[in-house]
């Protein structure tokens, strides 16, 4: 970072400082009889460390929270003076969210030269091969982005949250409708029956940790929706039975992703309209009739947009309505004679590929002497013959938590769910898309499951006064019924070569992941650079440990944990945080996370949890602070 710019990271961190400190003591919450008034400031900086020696910095995100609750309706009567029929009581919730990064107009200079795939570019890094290509040095940095792209993502300006409950008289259901986020299950940040609402992981990717100080409230995208809850009472042996499910009529988006050189999108450009070794731009588009005019790809013909003018990681071909866009979502739950609380669950919904599974968004042409005609005929028009994919996926699942006060006064949790239908790059399922290749798709069905426990713990070499709260889960994925593969990268690259039309026998399934799928600089050679080699693998596992104890009547509150994939190269996450109290109204966060491969960057890490694969050299230093009212 140059010295213009370490000053200007200074300025920005005193400024905030200066700001939420000079604000007066306030009470936490304004309350004017049923109505209550309530928010937060809140200014977030984050210095990434891809070495000891660089410090990069990525974020200046300013927030306002506002909140309003109001008890409009209670005992039957609407200002305590009006009776409502049929309703026993109500309440109104309103969310606001107000965002602004100064990244994106300081612009730092910060920016990762390598991608995901490593020196796969001819031996160079993404970078470096842009830069040989004729690309500005630039090329990777925010400055990179026009005006117009970066004022589109630095601010933010949104009801998140905008509901009511209403319980009604002499039944015993009650409704929530309005704009919500529904959270399910017993996991902690890996999600599994915690899926009713996609992520935003455009902000920081999905590293809101730790919850409460923070979490995934601030990264779930509400969706309008009705949520029912009717009780049951007791249920044979069951006590506290009741009956819950909800429907989303048609507002529904997948997973916000965003990609380099956003500082915390996906390790790499965008793999369709990027300049470097974007698909929409020469190969199988060098037919359209729009051409580049100027830079490196000066002459090559592009193409504008995907099929069914569907758009990456936005929307599909389905219209925004309850007929073609639904997700539903039903469960039950109660609690057995011996204290055992559990859940039975079901949704039918898009898949948003958000929960660590390495599925196909991209679904393109099968390679039919039909479909070889209609590619022509897209590609006269600028259309790339393929589109954006979310179908919908069954699901059943459960989930359970047991207290065991007795012998080791600890809370067990466990939550499995079985996923049918989820889509997966076949390279034996040839496509029109044979430059770079893109592979078929097949359907698959995984099983996926946690178990992991909460316990209260005296160290009293760490504290004398508080019991140090430990917590652990572990995670799997289980891919039913996956097929076996060619052994080695290069088996596979000339299986998909002969599923696209090359000689010799037909190969047989063998499923690759999306993040390392052929390009127009990546061919899936190994002279030009290697491809397929991110194999499905049929189970992949995480597991997570932390702990967290209170100081100084609870106004110190640290931190400490980690995250580690056993099965990739071992990559882990270790982390740690501070919540300091100063006041009532004032709290400083600060804490560091760290990305580590004992292994090296040998090979390039296709994992999808989020961990050091997508994260490497993403390392950072935060500082948050909070003023409360």
């Amino acid at each position: 970072m140059s010295n213009r710019g370490r000053r200007s990271v200074v300025l920005v961190v005193l400024a905030s400082m200066l700001v939420l400190l000079g604000l007066r003591p306030a009470r936490a919450t304004q309350k004017w009889g049923p109505l209550q008034l309530s928010g937060n400031l809140q200014s977030q900086n984050i210095v990434r460390t891809p070495d000891p020696g660089t410090f990069e910095f990525i974020q200046n995100r300013n927030t306002a929270h506002i909140r309003l609750d109001y008890d409009w309706l209670q005992g039957g009567k609407f200002y305590n003076k009006y009776d409502i029929p049929f309703i026993e009581s109500s309440h109104l919730f309103l969310l606001y969210r107000g965002v602004y990064d100064s990244v994106y107009d300081l612009l730092p200079g910060f920016q990762q030269k390598e991608d995901i795939h490593g020196r796969a570019y001819g031996g160079l890094d993404l970078h470096d091969f842009a830069v040989s290509r004729g690309f500005t040095r630039n090329v990777l940095e925010l400055a990179s982005m026009n005006r117009a792209a970066r004022d589109a993502v630095k601010f933010e300006s949104a009801l998140r949250e905008a509901y009511a409950d209403i319980k009604f008289r002499g039944l015993p259901l009650s409704i929530r409708a309005g704009r919500q986020q529904i959270v399910w299950g017993e996991t902690d940040n890996f999600r599994m029956l915690d899926r009713a609402n996609s992520l935003d992981l455009t902000w920081h990717f999905q590293q809101e940790i730790p919850a409460p100080a923070f979490g995934w409230d601030e990264i779930r995208r509400p969706f309008w929706m009705i949520k029912f809850l009717y009780q049951l009472g007791d249920v044979w042996k069951l006590s506290q039975s009741f009956l819950e499910w909800y429907w989303n009529p048609g507002d529904w988006y997948p997973a916000k992703q965003t990609f380099l050189p956003r500082p915390w999108g996906l390790p790499f450009m965008n793999p369709l309209t990027n300049p470097i070794d974007g698909a929409f731009i020469g190969g199988i588009c060098s037919g359209s009739p729009f051409t580049i005019t100027s830079g490196p790809n000066r002459g090559l013909g592009y193409c504008t947009r995907l099929m069914n003018n569907t758009r990456l990681f936005v929307n599909g071909g389905w219209k925004r309505d309850p007929m073609d866009n639904s997700q539903v979502g039903v469960r039950y739950h109660g609690i057995t004679p011996f204290g055992l609380e559990f859940t039975l669950n079901y949704f039918y919904q898009r898949f948003a590929g958000d929960d660590g599974t390495n599925y196909a968004p991209l679904r393109g042409l099968p390679s039919t002497p039909e479909n070889r005609v209609l590619k022509g005929e897209l590609i006269r028009k600028g259309i790339f013959p393929a589109e954006y994919f979310a179908p919908y996926v069954h699901t059943v699942g459960a989930s359970a938590n047991y207290s065991d006060e007795t012998y080791t006064q600890t809370v067990y949790r466990f939550e499995t769910i079985f996923d049918s239908g989820i889509p997966f790059f076949d390279v034996s399922k040839a496509t029109v898309v044979d430059n770079p290749q893109l592979p078929g798709i097949t359907k698959k069905n995984m099983w996926k499951g946690m178990i992991g426990f909460d316990r209260p713990t005296w160290i009293r070499t760490l504290n004398k006064k508080s019991t140090v709260f430990l917590t652990g889960q572990f995670f799997w994925h289980y891919l039913i019924d996956n097929p076996r593969c060619p052994g080695t990268p290069e088996s596979v690259v000339l299986a998909a070569g002969r599923a696209a039309g090359g000689t010799g026998p037909q190969p047989g399934s063998c499923l690759v992941g999306a993040l390392d799928l052929p390009s127009i600089a990546r061919p899936g050679t190994t002279k030009l650079g290697p491809a397929y080699r991110d194999k499905i693998r049929d189970w992949e596992s995480l597991f997570t440990l932390a702990g967290f104890t209170f100081y100084r009547g609870g106004s110190v509150v640290p931190v400490a944990g980690i995250a580690v994939d056993p099965v990739n190269q071992w990559n882990m996450e270790p982390f740690w945080d501070v919540d300091w109290i100063v006041r009532d109204d004032f709290i400083v966060n600060l804490g560091q996370h760290y990305f580590v491969t004992p292994r090296g960057h040998s090979q390039p890490i296709f994992e999808t949890w989020g961990l050091a694969g997508l994260n490497t050299g993403r390392s950072e230093t935060i500082l948050r602070l909070t003023f409360q009212f």
